[in-house]
């Protein structure tokens, strides 16, 4: 059995060829060529190419391949929910006009934002003292009406307390990309102390990437024209950079 990043792997290799549109025949003298490794022989990538054609994800048409994917494979999902690059890779691969990634963000904010929010209560209650520790409250499990997730004291000064409303992404690369609700920056806009916290998801786990003060993105929202038309939902993308590490 191979190793699924290894299979992932070799699915890029095959939906490639597929979608540059080469011949079988050229792709078998590729394939022959590739350096041999463990799981990737030309067996291996054969073996893969007849998989992905009984799963109508290519085709061959006159003796050339062809990508024919219509749809993101289910299990490609649980890949992207942990940041494997090579699954969003071929995501690229399969839907180069983004059509189907507003769809694919939704899906995957759903299953990743709570556990980005517990990931960020096991470090608050691994860098606050005890005693402060016990003022931590998850507000998204029994209101998400809140405009944040998290109410805790800072770790930096426990005399303070923080609105952190926590925003989870599995994206690789150097950009940061999260929704944000109305709801969540009418909230940030009457409250000093509500923070963006921002946390990664891994192939090894979730990690927190930093914080962002409200006037550090504000430019970043759309405007409202016309009392008529009114954005609820923004999709937002900042250089993961302007985020100050660790926890507030």
């Amino acid at each position: 059995m191979i190793d699924t990043t290894i299979w992932n792997e070799l699915v890029l290799e095959v939906l490639t060829a597929a979608r540059e549109g080469i011949s079988v025949r050229d792709f078998e003298v590729q394939c022959r060529l590739a350096p041999v490794e463990n799981g990737k022989s030309f067996f291996d990538r054969i073996r893969v190419a007849d998989k992905l054609k009984s799963s109508r994800m290519i085709e061959v048409e006159d003796g050339y391949l062809r990508l024919t994917a219509k749809n993101i494979p289910l299990s490609l999902i649980d890949d992207l929910k942990i940041g494997s690059e090579v699954a969003w890779d071929i995501l690229k691969c399969i839907d180069p006009a983004r059509k189907n990634l507003h769809k694919i963000d939704l899906e995957l904010l759903h299953k990743i934002g709570l556990d980005g929010e517990y990931a960020v209560i096991e470090e608050l209650m691994k860098n606050l003292p005890q005693s402060e520790a016990q003022r931590i409250r998850h507000i998204s499990l029994v209101d998400d009406s809140a405009g944040f997730d998290i109410h805790a004291p800072s770790v930096k000064d426990v005399e303070s307390t923080m609105l952190l409303e926590v925003k989870t992404s599995p994206r690789p690369g150097s950009d940061f990309t999260f929704f944000i609700t109305k709801n969540e920056v009418r909230v940030a806009q009457h409250n000093e102390n509500w923070v963006l916290l921002a946390v990664i998801s891994t192939p090894h786990g979730y990690q927190v990437l930093g914080t962002l003060a409200f006037y550090q993105f504000s430019d970043y929202l759309p405007l409202n024209q016309d009392a008529r038309g009114q954005w609820e939902s923004a999709k937002i993308t900042i250089p993961k950079n302007l985020f100050k590490n660790g926890l507030p």
